[in-house]
């Protein structure tokens, strides 16, 4: 027993948890290769910490070090839990999303991976042999002192040196994104640099990428002006992903009521895809509505809450038609209550605003707030245009069994892939409702309704998650199917039915359906395309795919987790199969291109610019 404790006390076994620390957490977060070197420059540092606090003459240095090891190890956890969701580890620049994760508490709670618990079990023991050691470091002859301080200084500066990386070496951006300590100074240095090198781009620039990437439109466009004069609404569908639409589970139709509307006066997008920042839901409406793209730093309506937008609700307005959102969950989430007028709204509807007689999940449930919808739409005196938003199928995707209409499969009872087609379902049940109390409001006959996906539902990274869905798609579940989600124009009494397959993203939003309404774009920047005249396809990824990752109509570009182009890879959309990426360079600084330019747009206010000099 005295020599358990005694191991238990000694370096070895201390650099032994330090180790497999890390291994957990590297297994965590996909970490496939370099694994002994990350390893090594961890437990360097994990031995700097240690040294550091175990020299230094803080009085309370004990309880400093307890706390410093306690909340890194949570770093570590809060990686796991990101990376699960979104593919990316945590950032500086998203620690505004605390306060957002607290709002969704089931959601979080859904995304924990037990295993990410093993790196807190360390601490009782490292703390404990700190006090011991610490001890000893202050009983050492002073030579050993001098050691330890040029260890500790040498291994500063060549931290230091990793992170900054002046030669550019492609090993050392591969460490640094994936070892636990340089991927996060490096955050920190990165984020400083950002701020300190604002407006890197002149406007005659920006101007120029915009004019360039504006299509030039035929002298008659395919469905121009089909929906002019109509109200307009268009819904934005929570976690809502393509593989549902016209699919079927169990001999049940998943969507009929979608499915339905694709029978007649129709343009269904089927590769189209959601190109969302760190804001998910947020980002997708705020790209869709302005045609601009979201930022990895966070969501718009929080960082450029009060600049100057020329997006859909603005021109709808300068139209006659007056535009508000609805949404059956708290107004201030995504800051959306302070950001809204500034994207034109009149009026925004939430859930302080309706009455709450049906709570599903994290909010009003979809049929309660279409129901309450339509009484709003008709006390209109005029055109108007509504954005509206559904909730109800929402992470985890939780729906008491009376809501239930699907009969599932034994062994998909009570997982995530069966709970998820039970709400959506239960969306496409609240969409056909709420187009028939249209049809008796006599408002159908007159309003365009407009419908897309916000983001996906189901993470192809999930395992459990991967093989499920794979298996009901008859291939493998990759990023192509994941972050493919439907958009879904429909004009009564137009006659048009087409399934357009030019790959598109919420980026196109607002250039496709101003082509349909006869909006005009000329006093927009704007960064999308009209699909319905376009040919050729594009969409940069923001999230989930790292930037510079992007979709062509053929081929779904991923970057490398490193941001090294050589690194990364392509596969052709729908069948998964890997293409050379040599071909794509073009397109991939096509891609960072658009992201810096609309950054820009944003940073510099420059539709506030444009106005001012009108």
């Amino acid at each position: 027993m005295k020599k358990v404790k005694e191991f238990i006390l000694s370096p070895y076994f201390i650099a032994a948890l330090f180790a497999l620390k890390m291994i957990v957490y590297y297994a965590l977060i996909d970490v496939n290769r370099m694994w002994i070197i990350l390893i090594i420059i961890s437990m360097a540092v994990w031995a700097l910490i240690f040294m550091f606090f175990g020299r230094c003459g803080l009085k309370r240095k004990r309880g400093v070090f307890l706390l410093v090891y306690s909340l890194l190890s949570l770093l570590m956890f809060a990686d796991t839990m990101y990376y699960n969701y979104y593919n990316q580890t945590v950032s500086v620049r998203q620690l505004w999303q605390v306060k957002a994760v607290t709002a969704v508490p089931d959601s979080f709670i859904a995304t924990l991976i037990p295993a990410s618990f093993l790196l807190f079990v360390d601490i009782p023991f490292v703390y404990h042999s700190f006090k011991k050691y610490s001890k000893r470091f202050h009983n050492m002859k002073p030579i050993y002192h001098k050691e330890f301080k040029i260890a500790f200084y040498l291994l500063t500066a060549i931290i230091f040196t990793m992170i900054v990386n002046p030669f550019q070496s492609a090993a050392i951006a591969t460490v640094n994104s994936m070892e636990f300590f340089t991927s996060h100074v490096g955050d920190i240095y990165e984020t400083i640099a950002d701020n300190l090198t604002k407006g890197e781009m002149e406007e005659e620039e920006i101007l120029e990428v915009v004019a360039e990437n504006t299509q030039e439109e035929p002298k008659t466009p395919r469905y121009y002006q089909v929906g002019k004069g109509k109200n307009l609404i268009v819904i934005q569908l929570e976690a809502f992903q393509d593989f549902v639409i016209n699919a079927y589970y169990n001999g049940q139709e998943i969507t009929p009521n979608l499915n339905r509307l694709l029978e007649n006066d129709t343009l269904y997008f089927d590769r189209y895809y959601s190109n969302t920042g760190k804001g998910n839901t947020a980002d997708a409406e705020f790209s869709s509505l302005n045609s601009l793209y979201p930022l990895i730093d966070g969501e718009i309506y929080r960082l450029y809450e009060d600049n100057t937008f020329r997006g859909l609700p603005w021109l709808m307005r300068e139209q006659g038609y007056r535009a508000f959102a609805v949404h059956g969950f708290e107004g201030e989430f995504w800051n959306r209550e302070y950001a809204y007028p500034y994207q034109g709204f009149e009026d925004y509807i939430s859930m302080e605003d309706l009455e709450q007689d049906e709570i599903i999940g994290m909010g009003i449930s979809d049929k309660s707030m279409f129901r309450q919808v339509l009484p709003i739409l008709k006390e209109q005196e005029g055109s108007f245009f509504s954005f509206i938003i559904t909730l109800t199928n929402h992470h985890p995707y939780v729906l008491d069994e009376q809501y239930h209409s699907l009969e599932l499969l034994e062994e998909d009872i009570d997982t995530k892939f069966g709970n998820y087609l039970q709400t959506v379902r239960y969306t496409d049940e609240a969409i056909g409702q709420f187009i028939n109390d249209l049809k008796e409001a006599g408002l159908y006959e007159d309003t365009v309704i407009a419908l897309y996906g916000d983001h996906h539902g189901l993470n192809c990274t999930m395992k459990d998650v991967n093989d499920r869905v794979s298996e009901f798609i008859g291939r493998e579940y990759d990023y192509d199917e994941m972050l493919n989600v439907p958009l879904i124009i429909h004009v009564p009494n137009s006659g048009i039915k087409e399934t357009i397959h030019t790959t598109g993203g919420q980026i196109d939003f607002l250039p496709t359906i101003a082509n349909i309404m006869d909006l005009s774009l000329d006093d927009t920047l704007y960064l999308g395309q009209d699909l319905t005249n376009a040919e050729e396809g594009f969409v940069a990824f923001t999230t989930f795919l790292f930037e510079g990752s992007f979709a062509t109509n053929e081929v779904i570009f991923q970057i490398s987790r490193e941001g090294i182009f050589e690194n990364s890879r392509a596969w052709k959309i729908g069948t998964n199969e890997e293409v050379d990426i040599e071909p794509y360079r073009e397109y991939y600084d096509k891609a960072i291109l658009l992201k810096k330019t609309s950054k820009e747009i944003m940073e510099q206010d420059l539709m506030a610019k444009q106005e001012d000099a009108q």
